[in-house]
């Protein structure tokens, strides 16, 4: 069992991270662990713990999603419901849209401290890449 499970502090939150369509996601000392990854009914969870949970650990969720948005223009996921395409717009919009539904006073905290976030989509510039810019101060965000 990770070091980071020990204590067993949950902030309640339980969601749809690791690709299931069904909840296989919960919140144990502010990271997410795979609910799938026991091996007996009631045993550890083995799998986890490097995901930020989005509800109480706000800010990480979201300095983590605004990594991955300003390094990734573009890709996609096959699945047994035909797939979706994603970029890194998408992403940083869906991990906002969700740190704002599940902490909205956390999130909007956190997005000031981030200030500017340039996330990647297919475009001309250099490497196929156009940047588009949020910036978040005060109340909202701009989009340039």
């Amino acid at each position: 069992m990770s070091d980071k499970m020990q204590g067993g502090a949950a902030c309640e939150y339980e969601g749809k991270d690791f690709g299931a369509n069904y909840t296989d996601s919960c919140c144990i000392d502010g990271y997410l662990w795979d609910l799938d990854s026991c091996e007996e009914p009631g045993g550890p969870l083995l799998e986890g713990g490097d995901l930020p949970c989005p509800k109480c650990n706000t800010l990480e969720y979201l300095e983590q999603a605004k990594e991955e948005a300003e390094s990734c223009a573009f890709g996609s996921v096959a699945g047994s419901g035909g797939g979706f395409a994603y970029t890194g717009e998408s992403i940083w919009l869906a991990a906002v849209r969700k740190a704002e539904s599940l902490n909205p006073d956390g999130a909007a905290a956190a997005l000031q401290k981030l200030g500017v976030v340039e996330t990647l989509v297919p475009g001309d510039g250099p490497d196929g890449c156009t940047v588009h810019r949020y910036i978040y101060y005060g109340e909202g965000e701009t989009n340039e």
